[in-house]
């Protein structure tokens, strides 16, 4: 099966950054108030009487979004005392004053883990299920403009369990730790009664694709979601305009609506000349569109602006990914959105540094599992140039008792599924919509039918209706091609990835090409990647002999060198095989969880490339630097390992040279070549005591250098 896709997509920005030039001098349509500081909270299940004005909360701790009560993740074997797990309720209470203004009054949230219930001033407005996306409320009724307000939150993260309050909202199960509270941030948005939908399922209401792209012209198609809160108007105008990056318009068009009903919808056509194409990490160039209305007389009622990036995409089951016409292996690894004492809670600096350090290994594509999320996080996506893969939190289970999903949480998949595609629909970055992960799980493990299938097929046509311009994928954990059969799981979407863990849960490295080749066979006309494959490694645990030593994979120890050896091992199998679409390591980052004990942490999952705090990258991460980015590259391993018990060692090192020279206290060591990104010097005899170790490369005329110092106790 071959896929072929062409789209222009746009990336959400504040709807204030970029206007036309006639509209340059106008006023705002309209007003955020950002709704960070001044929050009273409490964590506590059986409080009443929270959301009454008269409550008295002064003793309250005071918190500034985004905030999470959960803790959970250190360094060594027993639990941290300062960790907090607690799932259950939390409040939030909030004093604010509204702008005095005409028209409509919307509350936006960008993240509560994982139902929220919200009252203002007292009056009930809402409750939102799912802890990822982005929700809002129109509080029109409820809001007090020029005077105090009050807003109150119900944050609810209870483990899911038969009877819970989350027993059908997803996930019911995974891997990581869903935090509770306000995590993300919120807003009081003000508009004219006339506006772009704003409860478009947390969408933007406005989206573009291209109807078609080549060298002389792309014609993108925009289309508005209009909403009419006030009197009935024909006389309103929409415009819309595309930019270049420098704000040249390159298209614009116009029209009067028609807005005599509460919602209607405008449809525009624009023609962008000589196309410059968004062209992934090469060049991720983004325009600007821009939606207006305005009245006849040129009062300015609401604008939209967005980044629009042009680009085609095709998935071949034989050849792979093609960008732009050109093929693209996709290299990336996934990423959790948690960090240390922070949990969900984390900064744009935060994410800034992520997807720094996700470039400056060398990929060029990024799989976001599991959930939804930041918007900022899919901003910096569109405009590093990475290629995303992004899911729903359908992860491992669909029901507790493996009977067929209920009525509520199929519901909760296609509401959760909805806002994914309407919030993202316009990020050129995103590739595929992943509507699962591993729910093939259970059922591998009790040996029976799977229960999942029916609603994997309702989630694939939803995907499709919402989005026909992207393939849609899931991850498979358990399919035996040639075997048994998981009741069509791995026939049910576009694409296919596979999560897989030779060499480290079970098999050997070896086992992986064959594997892949018999899936390949069993299904010829599917575009087929792997989503997942790593092995975890402690800073702090190492071995001279990564297949000898006792490895526990679910537990203690996990020595470093342990996941260098997979890594080289298992991409000796994955490189070469051309039908591969996309390739992602599990994982960049050490992630919370509070199922895992493991290598010398507890609550967290050491499978990252680099640690949870983000100070160290392991070694693995420079194998992959040295293979996949143009980046002069040389970094001894085993850096961690100082106190060594042999005189004799392999030294190695990765390098995107051709060769690299060693010297040890001094002595020349000799020239080691270096293929397939590793440089290995067998058999070097250290001096008793401390040794000092160093590496040289030139490349490109740059001449690198690394230093180790490494101790024998010893003697010759």
């Amino acid at each position: 099966m071959i896929i072929r896709l062409a789209c222009a997509c746009l990336a959400l920005i504040a709807a204030s950054l970029c206007l036309p030039a006639q509209a340059a001098a106008a006023s705002e349509p309209r007003v955020t108030v950002d709704l960070a500081s001044g929050w009273r909270f409490r964590q506590a299940d059986n409080l009443k009487g929270i959301e009454a004005p008269a409550f008295d909360d002064s003793a309250w701790a005071v918190v500034t979004l985004p905030h999470t009560w959960n803790r959970l993740g250190n360094a060594g074997t027993a639990r941290s005392p300062q960790s907090n797990i607690a799932q259950g309720v939390g409040w939030y209470r909030l004093h604010f004053k509204a702008p005095a203004r005409g028209g409509r009054y919307f509350l936006q949230f960008d993240g509560v883990g994982a139902v929220a219930d919200v009252w203002l001033n007292g009056r009930y407005v809402g409750r939102h299920e799912g802890a990822f996306s982005r929700f809002r409320f129109d509080v029109t009724v409820a809001v007090h403009p020029s005077t105090d307000n009050l807003l109150v939150v119900k944050a609810d993260n209870s483990r899911p369990r038969p009877g819970a309050t989350t027993a059908d909202v997803l996930p019911l199960a995974g891997d990581f730790f869903v935090y509770g509270g306000v995590y993300r941030g919120v807003s009081l948005v003000a508009t004219d009664a006339l506006h772009v939908d704003m409860l478009d399922f947390g969408g933007p209401g406005v989206y573009a694709h291209a109807l078609s792209i080549d060298a002389d012209a792309a014609m993108v198609q925009v289309v508005a979601r209009l909403t009419n809160d006030g009197a009935p108007r024909k006389d309103i105008v929409a415009e819309t305009a595309i930019e270049e990056a420098d704000g040249k318009v390159v298209a614009t068009s116009g029209m009067t609506a028609d807005l005599s009903r509460r919602e209607s919808t405008v449809t525009s056509n624009l023609r962008i000349a000589r196309p410059r194409l968004w062209n992934g990490i090469a060049d991720p160039y983004l325009y600007r569109v821009v939606f207006m209305l305005r009245t006849k007389a040129g009062a300015v009622l609401d604008r939209v602006t967005q980044p629009l990036g042009l680009r085609t995409m095709r998935f071949d089951a034989d050849k792979g990914f093609f960008l732009n016409g050109v093929h693209v292996l996709l290299k990336g690894a996934a990423r959790h959105q948690d960090r240390p004492v922070k949990g969900w809670a984390i900064s744009h600096a935060d994410q800034d540094e992520d997807f720094a350090i996700l470039a400056d290994m060398g990929a060029n594509a990024v799989r976001l599992p599991h959930y939804q999320y930041d918007q900022y996080a899919y901003d910096l996506v569109d405009k590093q140039g990475f290629m995303a893969w992004t899911e729903i939190p359908l992860v491992s289970e669909a029901s507790f008792d493996g009977r067929t999903p209920s009525a509520a949480l199929t519901a909760n998949a296609r509401r959760q599924l909805t806002e994914l595609i309407r919030q993202n629909y316009n990020h050129p970055s995103i590739a595929l919509w992943s509507i699962a992960n591993e729910v093939d799980l259970k059922a591998t493990r009790h040996n029976g039918p799977s229960n999942v299938v029916g609603l994997l097929r309702d989630l694939n046509d939803l995907a499709h209706r919402e989005d026909p311009t992207r393939p849609t994928t899931l991850a498979d954990c358990c399919e035996q091609p040639g075997g048994r059969q998981q009741d069509g799981i791995t026939d049910v979407t576009d694409t296919l990835g596979y999560n897989r863990y030779f060499g480290w849960y079970y098999g050997k490295p070896g086992d992986f090409g064959a594997m892949l080749d018999r899936a390949h066979a069993a299904h010829p006309g599917l575009p087929i990647a792997v989503s997942e494959y790593g092995a975890g490694a402690a800073l702090t645990q190492h071995t001279d002999d990564p297949q000898g030593g006792p490895i526990n994979p679910r537990g203690r120890p996990h020595p470093e060198e342990v996941q260098d050896w997979y890594h080289e091992k298992s991409w000796e199998q994955l490189r070469g095989r051309g039908y591969l679409w996309g390739v992602f390591i599990w994982n960049m980052f050490d992630f919370s969880s509070d199922q895992r004990q493991e290598g010398d942490l507890t609550d967290i999952n050491d499978k990252g490339l680099v640690s949870y705090d983000r100070k160290t990258r392991k070694d693995a991460f420079y194998f992959y630097r040295a293979l996949w980015s143009p980046r002069p590259t040389l970094h001894l391993v085993g850096r961690r390992y100082v106190d060594r018990p042999y005189g004799v060692i392999d030294v190695k090192a990765y390098s995107n040279a051709a060769a690299a020279h060693l010297w040890l206290n001094g002595r020349d060591a000799g020239t080691a070549p270096c293929a397939g990104g590793i440089c290995l010097w067998p058999a070097v005899r250290l001096d008793p005591g401390t040794n000092t170790v160093i590496a040289k490369a030139d490349i490109g005329g740059a001449v690198l250098s690394d230093t180790v110092q490494w101790n024998y106790a010893g003697t010759r």
